[in-house]
């Protein structure tokens, strides 16, 4: 395995773990925020049912709280781990498996969206816009790399 794909590795895991960290800090305000609990705690409330304390919110939670309400960091976190995937994926199935991957992970991502998509707060709309740009992306990508010759892994594969 190469410097490149290590090194790209590397970055994506350092971009995923800040924003993970950072998206968890703003997701804590929801402690203090308990009116909010009804509507941004849909783990705590599968887990604990409803009328929950402050002691039963699960750390899930907020992450859809930050994701509510200030959604730069869970977006950055949705990018690099979406870019981890398709970086590993790429790796790791040969050929026509590829393409046929790269779909099926931009339809969960358009499936995403429109479990989001009328969303009342903006975190919700920027996370909805977010999901149907990276299905498309990925939807157009593994067209790309379906059809067109330069791109093909079979033509790389005798590079190495």
């Amino acid at each position: 395995m190469s410097i490149k794909y290590w090194s790209q590795i590397g970055v994506g895991l350092l971009f995923f773990g800040f924003t993970v960290l950072f998206s968890w800090y703003e997701g804590s305000a929801l402690m203090d925020n308990p009116w909010e609990w009804k509507y941004s705690t849909p783990f705590s409330g599968m887990i604990h049912g409803s009328g929950l304390t402050q002691e039963q919110i699960v750390d899930l939670d907020f992450f859809v709280y930050a994701a509510k309400f200030s959604p730069l960091f869970p977006s950055i976190m949705i990018m690099s781990a979406s870019y981890l995937l398709v970086l590993l994926g790429y790796r790791l199935l040969k050929h026509r498996g590829f393409p046929l991957f790269l779909t099926l992970f931009g339809m969960v991502y358009l499936l995403m969206s429109a479990f989001i998509a009328s969303s009342p707060t903006t975190g919700g709309n920027i996370l909805f816009l977010l999901f149907v740009l990276i299905g498309l992306l990925l939807v157009i990508l593994a067209f790309l790399f379906h059809f067109s010759p330069s791109l093909r892994m079979e033509d790389q594969s005798n590079q190495a």
